[in-house]
């Protein structure tokens, strides 16, 4: 099948039924692989962003990876073990950049994809922080990687009514996602008032490519 979703993990029967309404294929692993053309690698407990899968799939005709970032205000400094950060400063050379959700991992299937999992895990064994394993194995492999927004992450807002109200842009919201023309022809979606930030986001990214 050509795309399809690997779940990572403990088996969810929700994302299995909807995976399948959807056309999509579905497997259950414990080992990260490449069962599909295009393959959303999802560890257990991560929400699928349904209504942007289309967009995914597309982006992996140009892209060999895409995967969202995982927070704005942390840096590879900020997470792992002491020893783990100087094994990747020493590959990397500056940990001053933002890491990647592995937990939501899109890989198209070929020679790139599949030599990224394979140096990935074993990264892994290096440093038990998937996040920083994570950087070290984009360093060496140097796949096509899409960086998406962390709102593709779809988290679940949490915290008690009344901290949602005094929140104006969850307010403002509602928890609906807006779509942001990026250029050249792709689509992202955002919560409002995030619009700018994201378009910011892009053109950076975009001049750093050149």
């Amino acid at each position: 099948m050509k795309n399809g979703i690997l779940l990572i993990g403990d088996h969810q029967k929700d994302i299995e039924s909807r995976a399948k309404s959807s056309g999509l294929g579905f497997m259950v692993s414990d080992e990260y692989d490449l069962p599909f053309q295009k393959t959303l690698i999802l560890e257990s407990g991560t929400r699928v962003p349904w209504d942007l899968l289309p967009s995914a799939w597309n982006f992996l005709n140009r892209w060999d990876m895409a995967t969202p970032l995982w927070k704005y205000g942390k840096t590879a400094r900020d997470i792992g073990t002491k020893e783990e950060r100087e094994i990747t400063r020493e590959l990397t050379l500056d940990l001053r950049v933002l890491v990647y959700s592995h937990e939501l991992l899109f890989v198209r299937k070929n020679k790139t994809g599949a030599a990224f999992l394979e140096s990935w895990l074993g990264e892994i064994a290096r440093g038990p922080e998937k996040r920083l394993a994570f950087l070290r194995a984009l360093f060496l492999i140097k796949p096509k990687l899409c960086a998406l927004p962390v709102s593709w992450l779809a988290e679940i807002l949490k915290g008690s009514k009344q901290a949602v109200y005094r929140n104006p842009r969850i307010r403002r919201g509602g928890g609906v996602l807006v779509r942001v023309d990026i250029g050249n022809g792709r689509i992202v979606k955002c919560h409002p008032g995030d619009e700018e930030r994201i378009r910011a986001f892009h053109e950076q990214a975009k001049t750093r490519k050149r």
